[in-house]
């Protein structure tokens, strides 16, 4: 029997579904892809080059596709598959040193080293465009982020290997009206988002309404497990100060008919006290009910009350204390 595809896998595999159709926007879903999955080497000839690194082949194959897209490739990316950290398997592609320098100067990603060089920096500039803002939070999505299932908790993250990194996705996903945390572990930079709204409107932002859909839907049978889970516990507990109440009332009975008899008490009293003896068990209102003729629930409540302060004013011989 095939397993379902985790949650993230689902929401990727949606998001790489999804057509491009104005450049702008493939230019910063490709920006967002390049800050998530980006790893630089230098060549043999002390060159720059671009590769882009992921475990899931469907963002490579996105990447890919971006790339033929922007149309600045000037040769053949190369695709290799290598072992990762828990035997977990890392797809990469890698650019040409050209097309490399090419792209990130593009994506404004490079900046003059002080020394007549260039290096790799994220840029200051936030997406001003909102189709590309979200364009960007695919993309990076799609290179580094992970949803947990919704049936378990409501968490969204992006992994980078830096700093910068992480502060420009969190600048632009306050652009966005979303706030991120951004928390460093185990050598990476973290940026996260906690809450079933936030996590929804990160969904809705990228562009993937099947997601959104599944996960309100989770949402929901979770609210109604827990509202059932709330009034049975509630019921619980209203049962349990049921039977306590009634317990403490047969004790009291109890006493006023060893020491003094229930005949002595008046009419009412006694035919309430005999009817408790009787129904151990019962609500207040089942005992009104059951009275001749019958009492409301306050009513039995107050006689009730008048038995238990007897009992507890009478002494050891039964006289009133």
């Amino acid at each position: 029997m095939a397993m379902a595809p985790s949650f993230t896998r689902a929401v990727k595999a949606e998001l790489t579904a999804r057509q491009v159709l104005r450049r702008c926007c493939l230019m910063a879903e490709l920006g967002g892809m390049v800050l998530g999955a980006a790893m630089l080497t230098l060549s043999p000839g002390r060159e720059m080059r671009l590769g882009l690194r992921t475990q899931t082949p469907q963002a490579l194959k996105r990447a890919l596709a971006l790339l033929t897209a922007w149309g600045g490739l000037t040769e053949s990316p190369r695709l290799m598959v290598r072992e990762g950290v828990g035997r977990r398997r890392q797809f990469e592609l890698l650019l040409s040193p050209g097309d490399s320098r090419q792209l990130l100067r593009e994506q404004g990603m490079l900046r003059g080293d002080g020394e007549g060089g260039e290096r790799f920096s994220a840029p200051r500039r936030v997406t001003r465009r909102n189709c590309c803002r979200r364009s960007y939070l695919r993309g990076s999505f799609l290179a580094c982020g992970y949803i947990a299932d919704p049936q378990a908790r409501y968490h969204a993250e992006f992994v980078f290997p830096e700093r910068s990194r992480a502060m420009r996705l969190r600048r632009v996903l306050e652009h966005e009206g979303l706030e991120a945390s951004v928390l460093p572990r185990r050598g990476a930079w973290v940026a996260a988002l906690k809450g079933g709204d936030a996590v929804g409107d990160l969904l809705r932002l990228m562009d993937a309404p099947k997601a959104l859909m599944r996960m309100e839907d989770m949402r929901a049978q979770k609210s109604l497990r827990e509202s059932a889970n709330r009034a049975v516990n509630c019921d619980n507990a209203n049962l349990a100060r049921q039977l306590e109440a009634a317990r403490a009332q047969v004790e009291a009975i109890e006493r006023i008919s060893r020491l003094r008899g229930l005949n002595a008490l008046p009419p009412r009293l006694e035919a309430l006290a005999r009817l408790r003896l009787i129904r151990p068990d019962a609500s207040l209102e089942q005992l009104g009910a059951e009275m001749d003729p019958p009492l409301s629930k306050s009513a039995a409540a107050r006689l009730m009350r008048q038995l238990r302060a007897g009992a507890d004013a009478m002494g050891e011989d039964g006289a009133r204390a």
